[in-house]
């Protein structure tokens, strides 16, 4: 009996380090600073677009330095253009194709764009935080784009994927009045539910453990519990009219999150699926009618007050 008790503790101590290392390479690898597990491993390099390419060669960049970090972006005006919008890219990962696409026609539509990379993305200093440390990041160069463009500003929020969810958090603070609108595509709802439904898919042993302890490791790196990020609890405090955009055939954030959004946000808000859309498709795919839609949403909120 005694050496079947010793074998028993053994194997639950043997199990028990295993999940503590599980969870260390899921946080390494969630945020983007390892490969070691199979969830959201970095993809391969995309093909840069003509769109991406004519952006970076007409605009300008911007950076300043907090806490040590880089704050990165690029900046392209209009001429004499009292509208800016703040355009929040996806994980370079997933997809930011949609990103530069929306720079230029909101460049076209007469809009000073600020294309921001969230903390890190590829110049951005920090880890990657899904929103929840890059909302601060938004509010810092909203008060920069007021100081330079002055107080008439009339400022549009448009994120796309995880930039989706970043916007919809940083709603959930108090925010100046020039931010007049919120566009939001393919945002996740809640980041547990999320990375437990992709832990799912992506992973072939049951993985919450693992990611309970990965939680814990990110307690201590970046100060949040996973299940502290809900986009869902920062969408009942927004008070910006918001956009819901949604690829009804995304197979990496599901729909439903969409809806949970939109029922938690009060107020003025719009909802637009995108019928055969998966992730970071809904401009590209069909671009007329996406722009004739995002038309109509912001023109009621960008006159002047």
């Amino acid at each position: 009996m005694r050496k079947w008790g010793i074998g028993i503790v053994l194997l639950v101590t043997c199990l028990l380090l295993y999940i503590v290392y599980d969870g260390y390479r899921i946080q390494k690898t969630l945020i983007g600073q390892s490969n070691a597990s199979p969830i959201l491993k970095s993809t391969s390099e995309q093909q840069v677009s003509q769109d991406e390419t004519w952006f970076k060669q007409t605009s300008e960049t911007q950076q300043w330095s907090k806490d040590g970090l880089v704050r990165f972006g690029r900046y392209l005006a209009a001429s004499d253009s009292k509208q800016t919008v703040l355009l929040v890219p996806d994980e370079i990962g997933f997809s930011q194709t949609g990103a530069y696409a929306l720079a230029r026609y909101y460049h076209d539509a007469d809009f000073n764009v600020l294309l921001i990379e969230r903390r890190g993305q590829e110049r951005s200093g920090g880890v990657r935080n899904y929103g929840w440390l890059d909302r601060l990041d938004v509010l810092e160069w909203t008060q920069r784009l007021l100081a330079e463009n002055g107080n008439d500003t009339r400022i549009v929020y448009h994120g796309l994927g995880v930039g989706g969810a970043t916007v919809l958090l940083a709603t959930g603070e108090t925010l100046p009045t020039q931010v007049r609108a919120v566009v939001a595509e393919g945002a996740y709802a809640r980041l547990d539910d999320w990375f437990s439904l992709l832990a799912d898919e992506q992973i072939r042993y049951p993985a919450l453990p693992s990611l309970t302890v990965a939680s814990m490791w990110n307690k201590g790196e970046q100060d949040f519990f996973y299940g502290d990020v809900s986009v869902t609890r920062q969408a009942t405090k927004s008070r910006v009219p918001t956009m819901f955009i949604h690829g009804l055939k995304d197979e990496l954030v599901p729909v439903r999150m969409m809806y949970e959004l939109y029922q938690a946000k009060t107020g003025l808000k719009q909802l637009y699926p995108v019928r055969h859309a998966g992730h970071d498709e809904t401009y590209t795919l069909d671009p007329d009618n996406y722009e004739k839609r995002l038309r109509l949403f912001l023109q009621p909120y960008l006159r002047d007050m």
